[in-house]
């Protein structure tokens, strides 16, 4: 085959040699096609097709030993591809009863990789083959599971790669689609456009394999053997399970394809239903950001006004286009932008610390978690008010719920067993007993009340109308659709998602976390997201912490304390302990932010239950 050239017509094996190496044609035809290209005009993109091509992919390969490398194989790619297989199915913005699908296999010749457009063109000649008078939409989803692992077998894997984007150190298209032409020589009959997508991100976070993947979807992973060590055994040796159980090894590879395809279809599916969009978004936590921002917006409430936001007009060269182009922009307001970096100085993550080292004493220890932490420690955020931010001068009158942020020098007691203001370190955040903390009013209110000495430095507050919670309203309806729908289904992680990752958006771009940028082929910040808040963020973190707090100082001497994790601790304290630590102000404020996210938490042990 010429690369020069286009092609419409695929030859590849659809079985081993030692099973008979079966080959297969596949053609695409312009009646096929849509949309076909015309001659000289460039190819209009809709701003949102009817129809969808999903292409689900994966490979199957058996490691080769470093010292059994050969120069043949593409240089850091230490595997024998085995296969590549594919499922495919045309879905329609209309959900059409007839949605034809079909499914395959490639066995790729010893040391040969297939390009991407060889791959595509195969997939979609095989739907075509199976269905001879289908139309074909120009618009494609290519989906895999963690599909950095399977994305380099393409022999172009560098030339694509460019073309899409790293989010969480995986590949997918964000700015601009893959171009894929077919046709005869130079004439093309046929150009999709082809969008890369990745389900472990799309995935909730109780069901990120496969396998959880397809448990959700009542279409489970095929497990290849009886018990945990001989599917282990098999998967490290798939070159002789294609060998010997052949029929077995081909329905197995292309089960994962075909997850992926029913999992991106009941994705599209929920953007459809909630926004009316037939899109598969990129990450799943986008979910969240736009169903808050709707939900302002349906209200009749201004989320820009919400999030001290304001929006500008500003002109950005493009060198892509060699010319100047309008963007909108939506930068803090004046008043927020001030304090900007001094409040990103008070947000700090989960404390996270060891309190005992080697083995622990014999006893009865136990993981205790704050229920849904930082999604109730929003819900307690009140509306804003941007334009009458004040400088404190003092520590005069600060309530637990401020939103009011300090620098101030401490002393904690020696009575204090467990110090609660943050300091951060280059390795992160610590709890010492004396020092300069950055902090918000939630743990400088606690640790006034632990009568820690404490030397003001700087005071900013924010007033905000505490009768109107900025995100209760969301994160309560997040609650019931998950509760509505049966525990470990599809519905119910994936509104337990929605609610519990909206913070960490408003946490995104604070601290500089670099992401390397395939298109630039360099390191870049990673950017704010539509609802970074810094304000919001230190807030939600010191809220959390200083419930945390007052509860390990809740604790007599007799209680020892493991370790605490972000939003819980791992402890030898009984039921009592536990009742007795949990009385304090904050955690009853807590209890109470609770209570009005779900009413269920109610009864005689209440306190208790707040914890999961």
């Amino acid at each position: 085959m010429h690369k020069s050239t286009l092609a419409k017509e695929f030859t590849f094996k659809i079985e081993p040699d030692d099973h008979g190496g079966k080959k297969k044609t596949v053609t695409i035809q312009s009646q096929n096609i849509s949309e076909p290209p015309v001659a000289g005009k460039k190819q209009r993109r809709k701003k949102e097709p009817n129809a969808h091509l999903l292409i689900g992919f994966d490979t199957e390969y058996q490691s080769v030993a470093d010292n059994e490398l050969e120069s043949t194989i593409e240089a850091g790619a230490k595997n024998e591809l085995l296969s590549y297989q594919f499922s495919i199915k045309l879905i329609t913005k209309d959900a059409q009863a007839e949605t034809p699908e079909a499914d395959g296999i490639i066995i790729p010749d010893e040391d040969q990789r297939l390009t991407f457009s060889e791959f595509v063109g195969f997939a979609i000649g095989s739907l075509i083959e199976k269905f001879p008078d289908l139309k074909l939409p120009n618009s494609i989803y290519l989906l895999g599971h963690f599909i950095r692992a399977d994305f380099p077998a393409f022999s172009d894997f560098k030339d694509n790669a460019r073309l899409t984007s790293n989010v969480r150190s995986t590949f997918v298209s964000i700015d601009s689609a893959i171009s894929v032409k077919f046709g005869e020589a130079d004439t093309a009959i046929a150009e999709f456009n082809v969008v890369v997508r990745d389900t472990i991100l799309l995935a909730p976070s109780n069901a990120k394999s496969l396998a959880g993947i397809g448990d959700l979807l009542g279409f489970p992973k095929i497990q290849l053997g009886k018990t945990p060590q001989e599917d282990k055994e098999i998967k490290e040796n798939m070159a002789r399970f294609r060998r010997e159980r052949w029929s077995e090894f081909r329905e197995y590879a292309i089960r994962d394809a075909q997850v992926c395809v029913r999992f991106a279809e009941r994705i599209i599916q929920q953007s459809q239903t909630l926004f009316t969009s037939f899109k598969m978004p990129a990450t799943l936590t986008s979910f969240g950001t736009k169903l808050l921002l709707q939900g302002w917006q349906q209200k009749g409430l201004d989320g820009n006004q919400i999030l001290g936001r304001e929006t500008v007009k500003e002109k950005i060269f493009s060198k892509k286009d060699g010319y100047f182009k309008t963007k909108i922009v939506t930068p803090l307001k004046e008043e927020a932008y001030f304090n900007e970096a001094f409040i990103t100085e008070t947000y700090h993550g989960g404390r996270n610390e060891q309190f005992i080292f080697g083995i622990a004493d014999e006893g009865e220890w136990r993981d205790h978690d704050l229920s849904s932490a930082y999604t109730t420690a929003m819900s307690l955020i009140g509306m804003p008010d941007w334009d009458n931010i004040t400088n404190l001068i003092d520590l005069d009158d600060v309530g637990p719920h401020d939103l009011s942020f300090f620098s101030v020098d401490f002393e904690f007691p020696q009575s204090v067993r467990f110090p609660t203001l943050p300091v951060r370190t280059a390795n992160g955040i610590i709890f010492p007993r004396k020092g300069n903390s950055k902090c918000a009013a939630p743990e400088l209110y606690l640790a006034k009340k632990l009568g820690a000495r404490l030397t003001f430095r700087k005071g900013v507050h924010v007033p905000t109308n505490c009768h109107h919670p900025a995100f209760r309203d969301f994160i309560k309806t997040s609650i019931e659709k998950r509760m509505a729908h049966p525990k470990g289904t599809f519905d119910n992680l994936f509104w337990k998602e929605v609610g519990n990752s909206t913070y960490g958006k408003t946490a995104q771009g604070l601290r500089e976390k670099r992401v390397y940028n395939l298109q630039d082929d360099g390191m870049e910040a990673l950017p704010p997201s539509k609802i970074t808040q810094p304000y919001f963020a230190s807030f939600i973190t010191s809220y959390t912490r200083a419930v945390l707090g007052e509860i390990l100082n809740g604790f007599a001497e007799h209680v020892d304390v493991f370790s605490v994790t972000t939003d819980g601790f791992l402890s030898n304290a009984s039921d009592q302990d536990i009742e007795t630590a949990t009385s304090g102000e904050l955690f009853k404020s807590f209890r109470a932010a609770r209570r009005h996210l779900d009413e269920r938490w109610l009864g005689l042990s209440e306190q208790l239950r707040a914890f999961r």
